[in-house]
């Protein structure tokens, strides 16, 4: 007897909106939902970057809007979801995936590293789905994925503020998949391990480039999360390169 077939979910025609799509896993994650047919409002904190990502896809027959937004700003991110309602009137994925590093020893981190670090891998995701929940609330359906880092649960020296953040998202967002469960809305934490990025640049040392994984790799990962039935959940899955912790 054969097993009854899944029907994965589509994306054509989804609302999708990605914070941090300037660079890096963001923009990978764009040019991946454009291709399965979603449509985009991209985010992120500099405006040409951002438009340029969003021109790309337009050239290559995509609907996608950029909304230059800084994410710890509380008015920032409501214009940026208000944006999304007046162009689409719907929010169907949110991709939390902005975020920074400031890397040092623990006693010659300032506070003001620390609060901006903590600000945006935390503060940023807070808001975000916060804004994001209204609109899923009332369709009766979302999907919330917060891409954090293997430095959720993996400590690194040098990087108490990033490590406590991402820690911190990682909580935050097993809260939040346990309260909007019942409203059908799907949370899912993405903890990449080492991804060859512009992130890199604010340290002085990394691991090898090429043993990395690409921005992509998880990018894929991510649209395969967000195609799965409605019948499951993924909460948390972790993308590795071949070789581990690197």
């Amino acid at each position: 007897m054969k097993n009854p077939a899944i029907e994965f979910e589509t994306l054509e025609g989804k609302v999708a909106v990605i914070t941090g799509a300037s660079r890096g896993i963001g923009k990978a994650t764009a040019f991946a939902f454009a291709a399965a047919g979603a449509r985009l409002v991209l985010a992120a904190r500099t405006p040409d970057a951002v438009e340029n990502v969003a021109a790309q896809l337009r050239q290559e027959g995509g609907a996608a809007i950029a909304v230059p937004t800084d994410i710890t700003q509380v008015d920032a991110v409501g214009r940026l979801f208000q944006r999304t309602l007046d162009a689409y009137q719907r929010v169907d994925i949110l991709v939390n995936n902005a975020g920074s590093g400031r890397f040092g020893p623990v006693v010659d981190f300032t506070p003001s590293d620390w609060d901006s670090v903590l600000n945006s891998n935390l503060k940023g995701v807070f808001l975000c789905a916060k804004s994001a929940l209204p609109a899923m609330f009332a369709q009766g359906s979302g999907h919330i994925v917060n891409v954090l880092s293997i430095a959720a649960r993996e400590p690194f020296a040098a990087s108490s503020a990033y490590c406590a953040a991402k820690a911190g998202a990682l909580a935050f967002t097993k809260v939040l998949a346990a309260e909007v469960r019942q409203h059908h809305i799907r949370v899912t934490a993405v903890l990449p391990g080492s991804v060859h990025t512009s992130f890199w640049d604010e340290s002085s040392a990394h691991p090898d480039f090429e043993e990395m994984l690409k921005p992509a790799h998880v990018a894929e990962a991510i649209v395969s999360i967000c195609r799965q039935p409605q019948g499951m959940v993924t909460d948390e899955i972790v993308v590795m390169p071949p070789l581990g912790i690197l």
